[in-house]
């Protein structure tokens, strides 16, 4: 028997990014898995779209990587050229955008751009790809695939938007797939679809992923471990199972306490995170977080704090076990999953 351990489908090591003379991330590492879902959460302007558009190499001017590497097996995306760097995104990495309806052009039929996502990396008939473009339609649940493919963006619902978005983003099998805030401007019923739907295929596929969200409980449900950012850097890192029981820094910790449980009677002020994120004009060498944690003290303003394995998480905060026995001891929030099943069948909506 082979116990080797398995290579990671992507490594990040200590990736930094710069817009003119500020860093906006700041040494940034995780490894995934092949087939394994990290989810990456924190409030906006923490850094996680900075992260995936650093990786995917889409950063906009001025922002730029000034150093750090990004592995995609064994290639280094960060010292591709351009050229190269195209032939890998959509056909070994690919992203599902936030807002399909600015990711999608509107003056091409869906059926035009899946076709060009195809052709561009794989040697194939246009008659060839467009049956390809139907499967994948018809794999992400939109009814009447091979008529829809001379649709336009706009003759799409949001949902459906989506749909187009995962299929495009699979259309030549990718071994990473990003997905950045998927559900963002969709409905509560359509986000559990979309969810359940990117949950079926990297199933069947075995398609390693990350999840940008704000949501905590679709986090829980879909992700195998969860990375906390906050201020640029990663805070804790841990498996879902033992972040959710168990969140070692206070940041993680005030994250769920935040979270509302709407089954339950909503009674006096909503629970809310005190202060605001630094700027990165505000980055320093200590704890970012001091000015809003409670367990904060003075050393947490006089050294550089970086992140430490503790316990079964690896947390960037001198207070971890002062957390940790708090928590313990307040039984810690109970976040409800959303639940996601990779064999339920993939509903279909109305355009």
């Amino acid at each position: 028997m082979n116990n080797e351990p398995t290579s990671p489908a992507l490594d990040v090591r200590d990736l930094r990014v710069s817009a003119g003379p500020l860093e906006i991330l700041r040494g940034v590492s995780f490894e995934l898995k092949p087939g394994e879902r990290l989810g990456v959460v924190g409030e906006s302007g923490s850094g996680k779209s900075i992260t995936a558009l650093s990786i995917m190499g889409l950063l906009d001017p001025p922002a730029r990587v000034t150093s750090g590497s990004v592995m995609l097996g064994d290639t280094d995306l960060l010292g591709l050229s351009r050229r190269d760097l195209n032939r890998v995104r959509g056909r070994r990495l690919a992203m599902i955008y936030q807002d399909p309806g600015s990711a999608l052009n509107p003056l091409m039929t869906i059926g035009n751009q899946i076709v060009e996502a195809i052709r561009l990396h794989e040697p194939v008939s246009v008659a060839e790809a467009r049956l390809r473009a139907a499967d994948l339609l018809g794999e992400v649940g939109i009814a009447n695939p091979k008529s829809r493919l001379n649709d336009y963006p706009h003759e799409f619902s949001g949902g459906m938007r989506q749909r187009v978005m995962i299929a495009m983003a699979l259309s030549c099998n990718p071994e990473v797939l990003i997905c950045d805030e998927p559900t963002t401007a969709l409905d509560v019923t359509t986000q559990a679809r979309v969810i359940s739907l990117i949950d079926r295929v990297c199933s069947e596929r075995g398609v390693a992923a990350i999840l940008i969200t704000h949501d905590m409980g679709v986090a829980a449900g879909f992700c195998d471990s969860i990375a906390v950012m906050y201020a640029g850097q990663l805070v804790e890192k841990a498996s879902t199972e033992v972040f959710y029981a168990t969140p070692r820094h206070p940041y993680s910790r005030a994250l769920l306490g935040a979270t509302l449980d709407l089954q339950s009677e909503i009674t006096g002020e909503l629970p809310v995170i005190p202060g605001s994120p630094p700027s990165p004009q505000e980055f320093d060498f200590a704890c970012s977080f001091r000015h809003r944690c409670s367990f904060a003290r003075p050393e947490c303003a006089a050294q550089s704090i970086e992140l430490r394995p503790f316990m079964e998480s690896e947390v960037r905060c001198i207070r971890a076990e002062d957390v940790e026995r708090e928590v313990v001891a307040a039984a810690s929030v109970q976040v409800e999953p959303v639940r996601v099943s990779a064999s339920a069948p993939v509903s279909e909506e109305r355009s």
